[in-house]
């Protein structure tokens, strides 16, 4: 099978197999876990060379709806499945929904440097934790002469809102923070 090189977004984590014919419990890590259907084409790894198609895809829980079960065609065992317990899935960048204004992909943000309105570098976005409110930047900080309050391992969080943030240039990886009077 030869490799092909298509970007492609993660959008989920196999857990466990459910019941004897290859179905698939599955954590979706999307914010748009309902976009996944029937026919959709996934993948098992990130150069979309392994790809399986949707079967069929149920929620499990209906206070949960980024926990399902699916169903690809070709997994049609308890054993098969049980084989890619612990695997990502990925969709390609194409077949990922549009986002409204305003809206991001959590890997487009992740490894953006963030800066001071003053142009200083801060530091870089390592990751994207969701809370109820709002997301929140994780920020690895580079610049050590900043007085900037840490977490464990030089890490500080910021809301994802307008007071907070300044601008996101995804397409050039930048983000300016506002000046924060209790990180700064």
């Amino acid at each position: 099978m030869s490799e092909v090189n298509v970007d492609a977004r993660l959008v989920g984590i196999i857990g466990k197999p459910h019941g004897i014919k290859g179905e698939i419990v599955i954590v979706l890590l999307t914010d748009y876990p309902k976009t996944i259907k029937k026919g959709d084409i996934l993948f098992f790894d990130e150069k979309c060379s392994q790809k399986a198609e949707v079967e069929s895809i149920r929620w499990k829980r209906l206070k949960n709806p980024h926990v399902s079960v699916i169903k690809f065609k070709g997994i049609d065992g308890r054993n098969d499945a049980e084989n890619l317990k612990g695997k990502s899935i990925f969709r390609s960048i194409k077949d990922s929904p549009m986002l409204k204004k305003n809206q991001y992909w959590i890997d487009d943000i992740t490894g953006c440097t963030v800066y001071t309105k003053d142009d200083v570098i801060i530091g870089m976005v390592i990751d994207v934790e969701k809370f109820t409110a709002n997301d929140n930047l994780i920020i690895k900080v580079e610049n050590k002469n900043l007085n900037i309050e840490c977490t464990d391992n030089d890490t500080f969080y910021i809301p994802v809102i307008e007071d907070y943030i300044d601008s996101m240039d995804l397409k050039n990886k930048k983000i300016i923070l506002k000046k924060i009077p209790e990180y700064f």
